[in-house]
């Protein structure tokens, strides 16, 4: 209402009341604005949050094929190198089998297989061979140190 200087009606009291009605709606307005911005910026974070679990999966899984196909081609190069190693292990046997040892003697280092005639016999005399006599001239403290190694020996240390 506007303000009239009739002095019969005192319109202040609904003056105070009209300010006070306006400011609570221009508070309302301007509530609801900051709540529209407030469910504005939770919207936009809640997508930047989606948006950055979605890319984060998305490189869960690229990291996954990733390593799988690392994994497959160190299961090929396992596979190649086992298949080699079968070769190269086939290729030694035949190189150092019994007959190239033999051919290789007689071709190149001229060797020959023993004949029967060749095989010479060699007799020992037994009174040749060597003994080893313990003397009876050892006292106790002596008997009872090589009973002891003797013991140590045993069990093995």
């Amino acid at each position: 209402m506007a303000k009239s200087h009739n002095l019969a009606y005192d319109y202040s009291a609904y003056d105070e009341q009209e300010l006070v009605t306006t400011r609570k709606i221009k508070h309302r307005r301007n509530t609801a604005v900051v709540h529209r911005r407030n469910t504005t910026l939770r919207l936009i974070g809640l997508a930047a949050a989606a948006l950055a679990l979605m890319c984060s999966m998305i490189y869960g899984r690229v990291e996954l094929s990733s390593l799988y196909t690392q994994q497959a081609n160190m299961q090929t190069e396992l596979t190649q190198l086992t298949n080699e190693n079968i070769s190269l292990e086939s290729e030694l046997a035949s190189k150092t089998g019994l007959t190239k040892v033999e051919e290789y003697a007689e071709k190149e280092l001229g060797l020959q297989k023993l004949d029967k005639s060749q095989i010479e016999y060699v007799e020992v005399e037994k009174e040749t061979i060597a003994e080893v006599v313990d003397s009876d001239d050892a006292n106790m403290f002596v008997k009872i140190k090589r009973w002891f190694s003797g013991v140590l020996e045993y069990i093995g240390i």
